[in-house]
């Protein structure tokens, strides 16, 4: 509670004035019964009063105003933050990403292979943006030993709709739309949109990039999650939305599964290592003119972040033969539909990254992430097919004040193809970039 003081001889004055007015009934009865003389001395009295209350200050009370506004028992928040990033980019295999979206971050799917001749590289391309500013709102309602928290999120990234002619207006998409439910101090419900439960947030690398190392599990759907603390960890139960991508098919992806992916990951600590083991079940499927197949898959999934003082190294691996899209924004397809009788054979995939974070100061810091995947891939794919990735991202970050970041970082990107037939003149490429941003969390 603050009290703010108002000198306001207006304000004092009028308070005097109703007082005075309050006192005319008594003062008029009085008249009849005093002399004018004595009337005139009860007069000279009110007016030093009128003079004293004008020239003293006047105390309001005034609350301090809440961090955010609450109606009943429930806490509204509101916030996110604003970035732009401007991008510089070279390519040795073409002049540009093949997809638009890999000029506003790194999708290591759309580094270009075998687009020059040997030994030529394309011009440097300049790309600047700010989809990637973020709002939020939150909610939580107080439920006697637990609360119901909701969460809705929005940016413009991976947006198709907007244009770079005029206004640079971009849809904007849903990120996350979820209620998660807290039951108690050790269970909780999670339903609605959000990060998938195989992938632990808290082990991605602190980049300017929007996503960062291409051996990162990076996955956001529909799903339903239950929370269960056990001792000094957690174990959480998902059942998320599935999707198929496969070589070979006529859809990317197929949305022909007859079950949800399901997901299993246990969380903890040991001293200052934290940790997350993740494994999942999921089905491959597609349906076709006369035919329908599906094939059971499994991955697994290790990371952490061991925290070194005031830095830390963080860490990720993941392996198995239903991947796909779960790594590296789909860098591989989980599969390939055998040509001859409409078969699904999964590919065996693994990738993870390693990134170390160090404070110079208490305003700089760098980060260091190396990464890379590769794709046991049969004989029946294309030349064409990627067969493995690596990156390398540095970066030197900013903080004048709380909240504020300004960077650059330098990202190394290289692809690989199968070329099994080694007909291809040129089977990898990489892309090289220097990327500049400027962020303020509100």
């Amino acid at each position: 509670m603050t009290v703010k003081i108002i000198k306001n001889r207006k304000l004092a004055g009028a308070a005097a004035l109703a007082a005075m007015v309050n006192t005319l009934p008594t003062l008029a009865a009085e008249t009849e019964e005093v002399t004018a003389a004595q009337l005139q001395q009860r007069i000279a009295e009110l007016q030093a009063q009128v003079d004293a209350l004008a020239a003293r200050p006047v105390e309001i009370e005034n609350p301090e105003p809440a961090k955010s506004p609450t109606f009943g028992n429930t806490n509204i928040q509101i916030g996110g933050y604003v970035k732009l990033d401007s991008i510089f980019s070279d390519y040795s295999d073409g002049s540009g990403a093949t997809a638009a979206i890999g000029e506003d971050f790194l999708v290591p799917s759309t580094i270009p292979v075998g687009g020059l001749e040997r030994g030529e590289s394309g011009d440097v391309h300049y790309n600047a943006h700010a989809k990637s500013t973020r709002l939020f709102f939150k909610s939580s309602t107080e439920m006697g030993a637990g609360s119901v928290n909701t969460h809705i999120e929005i940016d413009a990234m991976a947006g198709a709709q907007g244009d770079e002619r005029i206004s640079n207006s971009y849809a904007q998409r849903l990120r996350h739309a979820y209620v998660d439910w807290k039951i108690d101090g050790d269970r909780s419900l999670l339903a609605g949109q959000s990060w998938s439960t195989f992938f632990n947030v808290g082990a991605l690398p602190e980049g300017l990039d929007f996503v960062g190392p291409v051996g990162t599990i990076f996955e956001r759907q529909p799903q339903v999650r239950y929370t269960q603390g056990i001792g000094s960890g957690s174990l959480q139960f998902a059942a998320e939305n599935p999707a198929t991508t496969l070589y070979n098919g006529a859809e990317n992806p197929y949305d022909d599964n007859s079950r949800p992916d399901l997901i299993l990951r246990y969380n903890n600590s040991i001293g200052d290592l934290s940790y997350s083991v993740a494994s999942m079940s999921r089905e491959l499927a597609y349906e076709g003119a006369d035919i329908s197949e599906s094939e059971q898959g499994y991955a697994i999934s290790l990371s952490g972040k061991w925290q070194l003082g005031r830095d830390d190294l963080r860490f990720m691996y993941s392996y198995g033969n239903a991947l796909g899209r779960y790594l590296g924004l789909n860098s591989y397809r989980a599969g390939i539909i055998d040509p001859v009788d409409g078969d699904i054979e999964l590919i065996d995939q693994h990738g993870g990254f390693v990134a170390l974070r160090h404070f110079w100061s208490e305003q700089w810091r760098s980060n260091l992430v190396l990464s890379a995947t590769e794709a046991d891939n049969p004989g029946l794919v294309v030349d064409t097919t990627p067969s493995s990735y690596q990156s390398l991202q540095l970066n030197l970050m900013y903080s004048p004040v709380p909240k504020m970041t300004l960077g650059g970082e330098y990202i190394f990107a290289k692809k690989e193809v199968e070329n099994a037939s080694g007909l291809l003149v040129d089977d990898e490429g990489d892309m090289q970039r220097m990327q500049l941003s400027v962020k303020y969390v509100f």
